[in-house]
C-alpha cells in the first residue's frame, strides 16, 4: 500500500494543479455540482461503500509475510462548519493543511496519521454533509478539499453537524479502533445544533441503504428511536477522542450547550481560528501522552509560535483529559 507520507512539496504540486489562482479552493467541487447536480463521489457520504475506512499499510516480504509500512494508522476526522461567516473554512483548512499534518506527525512518532475532511451545513441546503476518505498523502487530501461544496448559506441556527457525528459513530471502520484504541475527531463551529436525527435526512445524505450499512458495520439502530445528540456523542466517544472546537469570543451559552453534549473537558474555545493546527496537534499530543503541559510549550515554540500564542493554546487545552489514550 506504499510508504509515502505527507510532504509540503507534494502539497504545493497538488495545489498548483488543482486550485485556481483566483476564487475559492472549492471551485472544482462547486463546478461539478453545477454541471451534474451531484457531489463528486470522493466526497459524497453515500458513495465508496458509505463506511469510511482507515487501514493499516502493509508491505510484502520475500518470505510471504508482511511488514508494517509506516506505523500504526491513526485516523483523524475533522468536520468544518461552512455556513454564513464560516463559509471560507475549506480555504482555511487547505492553507493550514501542511501545518496540521506536520504538527500531528510530530506528536505521533512511529504512527501513520490518516485524515478525513468533512464539511456540514443545514438540512435546508442541497447537500447537508460532504465527507471525504481517510488519506495520508497530500495529493489526495488536496484533491478532496477542492471537491467539497460549501453552500455558505444561513438557513437557520442551530446547524446540523450531528449528521457528521452519525457518520463518525456508525459509518467508520478503523484498524486503530479494532485493536482497542480510539481515533481522533474534531468539529469546528460557532453555533449549536438541532437535537434530533431524521431517518429521511439520513437516507438523503448516506443513501437508501444507510441502515443496512450501519448493521453491516456492527451496530443496531431503531429508525423510530434514533439517538439524541448526547447519545450520539456518547457512542462516538467509545471509539474516538472527540473534541468540539468553538469559534467564539465569550459566548458562555454556546460553551454550556456543547459541554452538555461533549462534556466540558472536550469543549475547547479556539484562541483564534488560525491556531487550529496547533490546537489539534497539541490536543492529540496531550491525549497520547507524547506531550505534557510543560513540554507542549516547547513544542509550540519550536513550531514558530510566539510564547504568547503558545500560552493561549495551552490555556485553552489545559482542562482536556491528559494521557487518555
Amino acid at each position: 500500500m506504499g510508504k509515502h507520507t505527507f510532504t509540503r512539496e507534494a502539497f504545493r504540486g497538488a495545489t498548483a494543479r488543482l486550485v485556481a489562482d483566483d476564487g475559492p479552493v472549492t471551485a472544482r467541487g462547486e463546478q461539478e455540482v453545477r454541471r451534474t447536480g451531484k457531489l463528486s463521489p470522493l466526497v459524497d457520504p453515500a458513495e465508496y461503500g458509505v463506511v469510511r475506512e482507515s487501514r493499516i499499510r502493509l508491505e510484502p516480504r520475500p518470505d510471504g509475510c508482511f511488514t508494517v509500512s509506516v506505523g500504526t494508522p491513526v485516523p483523524l476526522e475533522y468536520r468544518l462548519d461552512v455556513t454564513t461567516s464560516m463559509g471560507d473554512n475549506v480555504d482555511r483548512a487547505h492553507k493550514a493543511l501542511p501545518d496540521i499534518c506536520e504538527l500531528t506527525a510530530a506528536v505521533l512518532p512511529e504512527r501513520d496519521p490518516f485524515y478525513c475532511a468533512s464539511v456540514f451545513g443545514d438540512t435546508c441546503d442541497q447537500f447537508v454533509l460532504c465527507r471525504g476518505q481517510f488519506e495520508a498523502l497530500a495529493e489526495r487530501m488536496v484533491d478532496q478539499l477542492t471537491l467539497m461544496n460549501p453552500e455558505r448559506g444561513g438557513g437557520d441556527i442551530p446547524e446540523d453537524p450531528h449528521y457528521g457525528f452519525f457518520g463518525a459513530a456508525f459509518l467508520t471502520r478503523a484498524y486503530l479502533q479494532l485493536i482497542g484504541l480510539r481515533s481522533y475527531d474534531f468539529t469546528i463551529t460557532d453555533a449549536p445544533a438541532h437535537d434530533r436525527l431524521s431517518p429521511t435526512q439520513l437516507t438523503r445524505i448516506f443513501g437508501p441503504h444507510v441502515f443496512d450499512k450501519v448493521r453491516e458495520n456492527g451496530y443496531t439502530l431503531d429508525q423510530k428511536d434514533l439517538p439524541t445528540n448526547c447519545e450520539l456523542v456518547s457512542e462516538m466517544l467509545k471509539r474516538t477522542h472527540a473534541f468540539m472546537l468553538l469559534v467564539t469570543h465569550g459566548a458562555r451559552d454556546l460553551q454550556n450547550y456543547w459541554s452538555g453534549i461533549f462534556g466540558s473537558e472536550r469543549v475547547v474555545v479556539l484562541p483564534e481560528i488560525e491556531l487550529v493546527p496547533h490546537v489539534m496537534a497539541t490536543a492529540i499530543g496531550l491525549t497520547e501522552g507524547t506531550l505534557d503541559l510543560r513540554s507542549a510549550v516547547d513544542f509550540l515554540n519550536n513550531s514558530n509560535l510566539s510564547r504568547t500564542d503558545a500560552k493561549r493554546v495551552i490555556d485553552a487545552l489545559a482542562h482536556i483529559p491528559l494521557g487518555a489514550q
